[in-house]
């Protein structure tokens, strides 16, 4: 705007200026900014957003129960007892995936803290050693020796913006984004057992065997196709470029899950 006017104001006092000025406000209500290749920005994910998990539960869960199911149905059993192993295998699933997803965040923790532990003690006994390490992190990072080395006498003056630097370029680890156990196994655990519900629910609906797991295989593609599509759109991408992957790898695993269970039987002679 001050550029418009310093390259304009002698002419708008010419006997023109009228028009001059309707053609500069003509302008700059048009010149709009590039557009952008991105969906329009509605805030930026959180760190704690874990869409990997809930997308790994779901699709476990699905493709477990699904194939459980499956070995199931070709069986004498009643559909009582098939929905009932259903749900304890749902249950222990859950179960065995907040478990194990609580242990590996906090096994993963204790390393990362170990780590930074270790950059802060190097920074107090070897301080040389550790601004060396800055130097040479500026110089691949393509500054000029002297650049790097005035950086560099900047950051090491502060030993707190030191240490949050060595952990943040050298190790790769946000000491913000450290994950909570907790919170890991009940994001896991949940969507497993939220994914377990939609091959299991047509068993509560229909009373012979074999429409329950027809519907079931309907409703579990179907709940992959969705999950993939939310994935997508919150991703920015097509929704169905994510619910075509869900299905297809979803699927795949489903079916070799399903031909394992009738095939397996057969070669160690247990098929009734």
């Amino acid at each position: 705007m001050n550029f418009l006017s310093s390259l304009f104001f002698p002419l708008l006092k010419s006997r023109w200026n009228p028009f001059l000025c309707s053609v500069i406000i003509f302008l700059m209500n048009n010149s709009t900014p590039p557009e952008s290749p991105f969906p329009p920005e509605t805030g930026h994910l959180s760190p704690g957003l874990r869409i990997r998990d809930l997308v790994l539960g779901m699709n476990d869960g699905m493709v477990t129960l699904t194939s459980f199911l499956g070995g199931l149905s070709g069986s004498p059993l009643p559909r009582t007892s098939i929905l009932y192993s259903a749900l304890m295998t749902a249950l222990a699933g859950s179960l065995s995936m907040a478990a194990g997803a609580y242990l590996a965040t906090r096994s993963q923790n204790d390393l990362v803290r170990r780590e930074i532990l270790r950059e802060r003690w190097e920074i107090e006994n070897v301080p040389e050693l550790e601004k060396k390490e800055v130097y040479e992190l500026f110089l691949s990072f393509g500054l000029p020796p002297a650049e790097s080395a005035h950086v560099t006498d900047r950051i090491v003056a502060d030993p707190a913006v030191w240490h949050r630097f060595m952990v943040r370029e050298e190790l790769g680890i946000h000491e913000e984004t450290i994950d909570s156990p907790v919170k890991g196994a009940l994001v896991l655990g949940t969507s497993f057992l939220a994914g377990s519900l939609p091959p299991l629910l047509p068993y509560f609906i229909f009373h012979r065997i074999g429409e329950a797991f027809s519907a079931s295989l309907l409703f579990s593609l179907l709940a992959l196709a969705l999950t993939g599509s939310i994935k997508s759109r919150l991703a920015g991408e097509k929704a169905f470029k994510g619910a075509g992957e869900m299905v297809l790898l979803g699927g795949f695993a489903g079916a070799a899950g399903l031909f394992l269970g009738e095939l397996l039987p057969r070669f160690f002679n247990l098929a009734p």
